[in-house]
C-alpha cells in the first residue's frame, strides 16, 4: 500500500536527481523495479519481454524525469509509462487477451499467498496451469478493467489510491472492478466447472 511517506520520499529522490545526484535515480529504480515488472507480467500475460520492457520503462523515466511536475504521485507517473509501453507491445504482437478467478473476490490474493506456503511439490503443475488460465483471462478483458484489477489485487491499493493514480472517481473504480470481475466469471466459468 502506498502512503504519504512514500510519496514524500519519492519526491525527495526526484528532486535530488534533478539537482544532479545520480544515486537518487538508482534508489527510485530499486523502489519500483519489482512493481514495474509485475505490472508488465500481468498486462502481457507472460514473462517474455518483461526484462526488456522494464528497462525501457526506466530509460523513459530517466529521459523524461525533468517533465515530472509533482502534481501526482511518482508511482502514478511510472505506472502510466509502464502501461503505455505494454499497450504498444500488445499492439505489436497482437497478443490475445485473457485473466483468473483469483480476482473475482476481495482478499483472494492474500489467501493464495498463504496457501502457497502449504502447497506440495506435486501441486506445482496445477498451480502453473491455473496461473496461465488466469493470465489468459486477464488479457481478454478491457485495458481499463485490467488496470484496476492489477492495482487492486496485485498492488493491494485502496479504491482511493487507484482513483488517484488513474485520475477517476472512487465510484468509477468500484464500477470497473465490479464489471471486470463479472467479465472474468463468464470467461473462467467453464474452466473452473471442469475442475469441481
Amino acid at each position: 500500500m502506498k502512503d504519504s511517506n512514500q510519496t514524500t520520499e519519492d519526491f525527495r529522490l526526484v528532486k535530488a536527481f534533478k539537482a544532479g545526484d545520480p544515486k537518487s535515480f538508482e534508489d527510485l529504480v530499486r523502489r519500483y523495479q519489482r512493481q514495474v515488472a509485475n505490472i508488465i507480467y500481468l498486462t502481457l500475460g507472460s514473462r517474455e519481454g518483461v526484462q526488456d520492457i522494464s528497462q525501457e520503462v526506466f530509460v523513459r523515466v530517466y529521459r523524461s524525469i525533468d517533465k515530472f511536475e509533482f502534481d501526482a504521485s511518482f508511482f502514478s507517473w511510472i505506472y502510466r509509462i509502464t502501461v503505455n509501453l505494454c499497450i504498444d507491445e500488445l499492439r505489436r504482437k497482437k497478443i490475445k487477451r485473457a485473466l483468473s478467478l483469483d480476482f473475482l473476490t476481495e482478499g483472494t490474493l492474500e489467501r493464495e499467498k498463504k496457501s502457497k506456503k502449504q502447497l506440495l511439490a506435486s501441486d506445482g503443475v496445477l498451480d502453473d496451469e491455473k496461473r496461465e488460465i488466469i493470465l489468459g483471462a486477464l488479457q481478454m478483458i478491457t485495458q481499463e478493467h485490467r488496470q484496476v484489477i492489477i492495482l487492486r489485487e496485485y498492488e493491494d491499493l485502496t479504491y482511493a489510491e487507484i482513483a488517484g493514480y488513474l485520475g477517476i472517481s472512487i465510484q468509477a473504480v468500484k464500477s470497473r472492478i465490479f464489471r471486470a470481475r463479472e467479465d472474468l466469471r463468464v470467461l473462467l466459468k467453464d474452466y473452473f466447472e471442469e475442475r469441481t
